[in-house]
């Protein structure tokens, strides 16, 4: 059973998360607070021109974890229902599909965010 985080047995979800930056080992993806805290102004490497809610840059995050974690060799419309249940919770606070999520967490970052 997930717990809140969405992390259940076989994957590991393990976020950094500081007061200015959210980070995890397992993505070269980061989200950065651009602004003051409480004005939602956090901007994730691979939604650059998005502005977003710290929960919504935690959902973008675990996105690109869990994208991160997936086998370099692994089809991710193949993979299991397990990860598609967490990506499409995470892509839904997004306003985005899992797919479409994946497709662009799945693309290294291409700015100087976080770097």
């Amino acid at each position: 059973m997930p717990d809140a985080r969405g992390s259940e047995a076989g994957h590991r979800m393990a976020l950094t998360i500081t007061a200015r930056l959210i980070r995890s080992a397992d993505t070269p993806h980061t989200a950065e607070l651009t602004g003051r805290a409480d004005a939602g102004s956090w901007r994730v490497s691979w939604l650059p021109d998005r502005l977003l809610t710290r929960a919504q840059a935690e959902a973008a995050m675990s996105i690109a974890e869990a994208v991160g974690q997936m086998p370099s060799d692994c089809d991710p419309d193949l993979y299991d229902d397990t990860f598609w249940t967490r990506v499409n919770a995470w892509a839904a606070e997004l306003g985005l599909a899992g797919p479409d999520a994946v497709v662009r967490a799945i693309e290294p970052p291409g700015g100087d965010l976080g770097r």
